[in-house]
């Protein structure tokens, strides 16, 4: 039986650097609801969910219902999620005052790693696999999740996943290590307990002079985590790189890049109350349908991008370093980032389950990779503004990289 498309041996790198999303992305379902099991608290889960989740919705419905500006365009349904950080904040300070969090050993995190259920995790650890197998590959988790350890023991659980079909590779110990985590973080004491303080990721890396070339940001007030969407977007423009590829290759029509070093909230906010277009905003941009023939001498790999809500939004659509963007989810999952997309005139394609011309899409190969490419390139924007594609498991990923006539 021949291996899955996925399986098979581009000619060349299809990713450079892989980065995803973690909860309801990585996972089945949001974890902060796991990570609360491992408070010393004996009534934590009612805590957070009557009191603390309670008190974020109730921040949160209220803020909506008096946001004063349309979130029509790209851009103004960003300056909409940047504004969310007070909420953010508030939120974050009455966790930090329940104490919820305190007290919390490393063994207490990774025993409620473990009752985290991962999705399709044969197929996330061939992928990453695969990835890293490149001399430069890269994989790097961006998450708003408020602990890098829990993540970690997470990631480290899917090692000892069995039942792993023939054809797709468990990951080692060693190559889930050469995965980047960047994310929240709770904060210890000297004996490696948490004291219930979560910290504040910006502030922390600003004054260590950044993490991996990635600044802090630079503003001597910029104490706050990693919260919303544009707290994505400034981490993901520092973190990719895409020497070795022309600007013809990299750039895509109506990808908006926000100047997110110099750029205050309130110019933001004053450019989409203004119901400026993306594509009419001051930052220059190139038209370029990314396809596989384009790939030469050096071409170097795709940066993706795997998210499925709302803090993904900026860095799906607005990193011009991003090549291709996939939500992630099927059918009931991922409302509020389709919604979004909706709204702002985002197109996002779906695997075609039902070809015409030959049947099941999953049954049509009758050319390799290679030739597909040729003849149809990534698709990348549609009137102007970014395409993005709905997956609904990992496998399907390097199959839109390699056949991506098959999504519609």
């Amino acid at each position: 039986m021949e291996a899955p498309l996925w399986t098979s041996a581009p000619l060349l790198p299809l990713i450079r650097h892989l980065v995803v999303d973690f909860d309801q992305t990585i996972t089945l379902k949001d974890t902060l609801s796991t990570l609360i099991t491992a408070s010393p608290l004996p009534n934590a889960p009612e805590i957070f969910e009557r009191h603390l989740t309670k008190a974020y919705v109730e921040d949160y419905v209220a803020y909506v219902q008096a946001y004063p500006l349309g979130r029509d365009s790209i851009l103004s349904e960003f300056a909409f999620l940047s504004s969310l950080r007070p909420i953010e904040r508030k939120s974050i300070e009455r966790v930090e005052g329940s104490d919820i969090f305190k007290g919390i050993s490393r063994a207490a995190i990774a025993l409620a790693a473990k009752k985290v259920k991962v999705r399709k995790p044969a197929g996330f650890a061939a992928l990453v696999s695969k990835v890293l197998s490149q001399p430069a590959g890269k994989v790097t988790v961006l998450s708003v999740n408020w602990s890098v350890l829990f993540i970690r023991e997470v990631l480290d659980s899917i090692n000892s996943d069995e039942g792993h079909p023939s054809h797709l590779k468990s990951l080692t110990a060693s190559e889930f290590e050469k995965v980047e985590i960047i994310a929240n973080n709770l904060v210890e004491d000297g004996q490696g307990f948490t004291t219930g303080k979560i910290d504040r990721w910006f502030h922390s890396h600003h004054n260590n002079n950044g993490h991996n070339g990635i600044d802090g940001g630079g503003d001597d007030n910029d104490e706050h985590g990693i919260w919303t969407a544009d707290d994505k977007l400034r981490i993901l423009d520092s973190l990719l790189e895409v020497d070795g590829q022309s600007v013809s290759e990299v750039d895509v029509t109506g990808t908006v890049s926000v100047d997110i070093e110099t750029d205050t909230l309130g110019t933001v906010v004053d450019q989409a109350s203004g119901s400026k277009s993306p594509t009419e905003t001051t930052t220059s941009t190139t038209t370029s349908r990314l396809g596989r023939g384009k790939q030469g001498a050096g071409f170097a790999g795709y940066n993706v991008y795997v998210g499925d809500s709302p803090t993904d939004f900026a860095a799906l659509l607005m990193c011009k370093k991003v090549h291709i963007g996939f939500i992630m989810g099927g059918e009931g999952e991922n409302k509020s980032l389709l919604d979004a997309c909706k709204r702002t005139g985002v197109k996002v394609l779906e695997r075609r389950r039902v070809n015409s011309e030959c049947g099941d899409a999953d049954d049509c190969d009758a050319e390799g990779p290679g030739e597909t490419g040729r003849k149809s390139g990534l698709r990348h924007c549609d009137e102007g503004l970014r395409v993005l594609y709905r997956i609904e498991g990992w496998e399907e990923i390097m199959e839109c990289l390699q056949h991506p006539e098959q999504w519609h």
